[in-house]
């Protein structure tokens, strides 16, 4: 077995999104959702993203040392004599600090980067306000920190300068258990819905296919599998909540709407979002494995 190359010591992998490795099919959500830790290279971007702006900053030195001592004495919970310093003029070591600060980003578990991340902000929040948002670092890093989270699929949102979680534990076990649905049929439609969702970005056609995934369910369970969803919910009407019937014709209602996310001349050409596909996505995920528990339980 080959062993991994390496440039000054660190382990390279190839990645490509939407590549190969992704295409082989998902088994669990975090196979290509960033939820319960952070990789190697979302850690050296996050880095980059915060030593570059540190250094944007050269022309502001009170600035830059109001940044490290916060850093080490309040993120860090160590004291000023713990700060490095280049010790002819007792000044702080810039370049010895952000060795220290790499370090913690790249090694200390995901929740310290969050929360981290998170004092930055705070950090910057608090320089803006005492030079009327001149600098608007506070901004600046928001913005850099959350195309990483976008980018490299990070379960992560940065809301009121909080770090907060996009799809939470119990939504996660939810479309965990529609990936293992036993019809193959619609585990494969839902885990592209999750690829075109997070990966290619493709947020049309992710909501296609989640609600194909409910649309194959529709027609197992009907043994029809001509049935459009609309079709198989009237079959299924009495064996199904009202409510929970109404609540998918509408849905369906959506998908079938201007943006043509349904009819192949449309695809890709609607002005679909990120909410909308992951709202889908996790609606999908709700009513398939609804079906699935309620058929199985009338059958025993």
């Amino acid at each position: 077995m080959s062993e991994m190359a390496n440039i000054n010591g660190n382990k390279i992998e190839i990645h490509l999104k939407g590549g190969f490795s992704e295409r082989k099919g998902i088994k669990h959500f975090s196979d290509i959702v960033q939820v319960t830790s952070l990789n190697e290279r979302t850690r050296n971007k996050i880095y980059t993203a915060t030593k570059d702006l540190f250094e944007s900053m050269e022309d502001f030195n009170n600035v830059q040392n109001y940044i490290i001592k916060y850093i080490y004495e309040e993120l860090f919970s160590l004291t000023q004599r713990d700060i490095p310093t280049v010790s002819i003029y007792s000044y702080y070591s810039y370049t010895s600090a952000f060795e220290q600060i790499y370090t913690v980003i790249t090694e200390n578990d995901y929740s310290d980067i969050l929360t981290f991340i998170e004092g930055i902000i705070k950090c910057f929040d608090i320089i803006d306000r005492s030079n009327g948002s001149r600098l608007n670092l506070k901004n600046k890093y928001i913005e850099s920190i959350s195309y990483i989270f976008k980018s490299e699929n990070v379960n992560y949102r940065i809301i009121d300068d909080k770090v907060a979680d996009i799809v939470d534990e119990n939504q996660i076990e939810s479309m965990e258990e529609t990936l293992k649905n036993p019809y193959k049929v619609v585990s494969e439609h839902y885990s592209k819905a999750i690829e075109q969702l997070y990966s290619t970005k493709d947020y049309a056609n992710s909501i296609k296919e989640s609600i194909s995934a409910v649309e194959a369910m529709c027609q197992i369970l009907t043994n029809n599998d001509k049935a459009t969803l609309g079709d198989a919910l009237k079959l299924l009407k009495g064996n199904i909540h009202p409510a929970m019937k109404s609540a998918f014709e509408k849905l369906y209602g959506y998908t079938s709407d201007a943006n043509g996310i349904r009819h192949s001349n449309g695809l890709g050409e609607g002005n679909s979002t990120f909410e909308e596909a992951k709202y889908m996505l996790i609606s999908c995920s709700a009513f398939v494995n609804y079906l699935k528990e309620n058929f199985e339980s009338k059958e025993k």
